[in-house]
């Protein structure tokens, strides 16, 4: 039975994924668990492919997954958890940058009694002004946004509890998230720190451009966190926003605030605007009602962010 499972998504890391293999295989060797490495070869078209299944017939430890395309790093990250058969799930990078030999200290960590250990690179080896303050910013929204505080969201360098993991729903680009979701679910989220090294070979796939694509996820991740299980409760916030705005167009449509009288207005663009935002907030009040009683429909197990329970033993 395998207890420990190590997923690397790669895409066209030709250079940087036969000395990682090394190294991981080195240090799996010094761990005391039964482990599998699961490396996702994200559609490369660069000979990753070749490299992977060279070093395949070699290895004791290897399992190589292929996508048809590039799909990304969180689809990657989650074909490799549905393929995983370990216990506990170590997530890293393939180009190098993370340090294998800091996975002993996660593990340790996590038998503390955490559910997702996340690594913390304080010493990051990037571009400050690219990569460096723009993650600083991103990792503090995101540590207001899921009231989980950590200073490194970003880090694939992390151990879970697979348990935790294989109830998440992962697209776009959820997968800088999964600390915050995971924590939604009740996992106890915990904090490391862990080397980080200059990316020696290859190119980032990554850049300042991604930031609006950022954004945006933040936005998904709150209502996820926030409102998943009470829907009403952001549908019905929207409904009164809309009502009172709509109240107050009403007020300004056909009443003289210097007389407090009612006016007949010949224009009609007030009163349209404000029938519209009623009938918006009605729209948002049975949306809300509708996502409330589907989810009340949709029994406790098969609810993507439904609470986990775990049994205490009392001596």
């Amino acid at each position: 039975m395998v207890e420990l499972s190590v997923i690397i998504p790669v895409y066209n890391e030709v250079g940087s994924i036969g000395p990682l293999l090394e190294d991981l295989e080195k240090t799996l060797d010094g761990i005391p668990r039964v482990s599998e490495i699961v490396v996702v070869d994200d559609g490369s078209s660069d000979g990753t492919r070749d490299r992977l299944e060279a070093h395949r017939r070699n290895s004791r430890y290897l399992r190589v997954l292929r996508l048809q395309r590039n799909f990304g790093q969180t689809a990657a990250m989650a074909a490799g958890f549905h393929a995983a058969r370990g216990d506990v799930l170590v997530t890293m990078d393939g180009d190098g940058q993370n340090d294998p030999s800091d996975i002993p200290a996660l593990l340790e960590h996590l038998d503390r009694g955490y559910d997702a250990v996340s690594g913390w690179r304080k010493n990051r080896q990037d571009n400050v002004l690219s990569r460096v303050i723009p993650s600083v910013t991103a990792n503090w929204l995101l540590a207001e946004i899921t009231g989980v505080k950590l200073h490194d969201f970003g880090c694939t360098l992390k151990a879970y509890r697979a348990e935790f993991i294989r109830r998440l729903h992962l697209y776009s680009d959820m997968h800088r998230f999964i600390p915050g979701l995971a924590a939604a679910v009740g996992a106890r989220v915990g904090e490391r720190v862990v080397r980080h090294h200059p990316r020696r070979l290859g190119v980032s796939k990554y850049g300042i451009g991604r930031t609006w694509k950022l954004l945006t996820d933040m936005v998904v991740l709150r209502l996820l966190v926030r409102f998943s299980g009470q829907p009403l409760h952001y549908f019905g916030l929207l409904s009164l926003a809309t009502f009172s705005f709509s109240m107050c167009v009403s007020f300004v449509a056909f009443v003289d605030t210097s007389s407090m009288r009612l006016v007949n207005y010949s224009t009609v663009v007030l009163p349209a605007v404000a029938t519209l935002c009623f009938c918006l907030s009605f729209y948002f009040l049975m949306m809300g009602l509708l996502c409330e009683l589907a989810l009340r429909s949709t029994p406790a197990r098969e609810t993507a962010y439904a609470p986990m329970a775990r049994e205490e033993c009392f001596s």
